[in-house]
């Protein structure tokens, strides 16, 4: 063999060689400079792209946050223009300069997903297709803010929310699953006071019961949650009442109306409340049959 090309095979197996042997090294140090909020952290390709074509801005060190926020303050004057590709772009670069504070996201997110998303679909000067499928887009966007942003602040109770109620618009078409499981995941990774923690079930029972595949799932978190006496509030007893007449849910125990309601006055209002709130993905099994036998006499009103 030729003695060059030797040398050559051996200078590349010990480069890899090395490379193996530092990448257990360097990908720890990588984790702990995340940790400790130094280095940025890792985000999808098209991130990676936008932060080394703005590569400058690693050179300001500890005057990222003061940029950051010079220039959320510049992007109200693309907000009263509508420029919404510019505005997309600013928070680019605003999440890049101060990845770890989650109101970037959350504005950013929001500022796609909602207005972006909703002057797009009121725009008249566009086709009707063009219209829909470029607020589609800025749905789309505003959700990977949210997702990326919970990727660089995973204890972030704000953007987790945020998420869920994206997907929970009734102005939208909802995507009560997707609800479901972002509230799940929160519940799953979050450290939160017991009354926030009762706050976030309560909506996944909303969620739940508005998932045909996962109506059982939502009678059982609502008898848990019914155990709580703070938990009884009407949306809810109205949540179980409408699931116990579903023919879908196993009900071994049902709740009675005075157990739920108190008294048969109460039921009626509240059921009333809940059936006249037009909501086609909510259970309405039975709930016209019972509102007839509970409605008062005119003589007893």
């Amino acid at each position: 063999m030729n003695r060059s090309w030797f040398n050559y095979i051996v200078v590349f197996v010990v480069l890899t060689l090395v490379g193996v042997v530092r990448l257990p090294f360097e990908q720890e140090l990588s984790n702990e400079l995340e940790e400790r909020h130094i280095l940025a952290p890792a985000f999808d390709m098209q991130a990676r792209a936008g932060l080394s074509q703005k590569g400058f801005i690693a050179s300001f060190g500890s005057l990222r946050p003061t940029l950051a926020a010079l220039y959320a303050i510049s992007t109200s004057g693309q907000h009263a223009r509508s420029d919404w590709e510019g505005l997309g772009d600013s928070f680019e670069t605003i999440v890049l300069l101060d990845p770890y504070n989650s109101y970037y996201w959350d504005v950013g997110g929001w500022h796609m997903a909602y207005n972006a998303a909703s002057a797009t679909r009121d725009d008249k000067s566009l086709a009707p297709l063009r219209r829909r499928k470029l607020s589609a887009e800025y749905v789309e966007k505003g959700e990977q803010f949210f997702e990326r942003g919970i990727l660089a602040n995973p204890q972030s109770y704000d953007l987790r929310m945020a998420k869920a109620r994206l997907w929970s618009r009734p102005t939208s078409d909802p995507d009560y699953t997707k609800v479901a499981e972002s509230l799940e995941q929160a519940l799953a990774e979050l450290e939160m006071p017991e009354r926030q923690r009762e706050s976030v079930r309560r909506n996944l029972f909303y969620a739940l019961l508005r998932v045909p595949e996962r109506v059982n799932e939502a009678y059982s978190l609502g008898r848990e949650l019914y155990l709580n006496p703070q938990n009884r509030v009407p949306s809810l007893v109205n949540g179980l009442c409408a699931l116990q007449m579903h023919p879908r849910v196993d009900v071994s125990d049902p709740l009675s109306l005075t157990e739920l309601y108190i008294n048969r006055e109460n039921a009626f209002r509240l059921l009333k409340n809940y059936y006249e709130v037009e909501d086609e993905y909510k259970p309405m099994y039975g709930v016209a049959e019972l509102l007839s036998n509970i409605q008062p006499s005119k003589t007893s009103q």
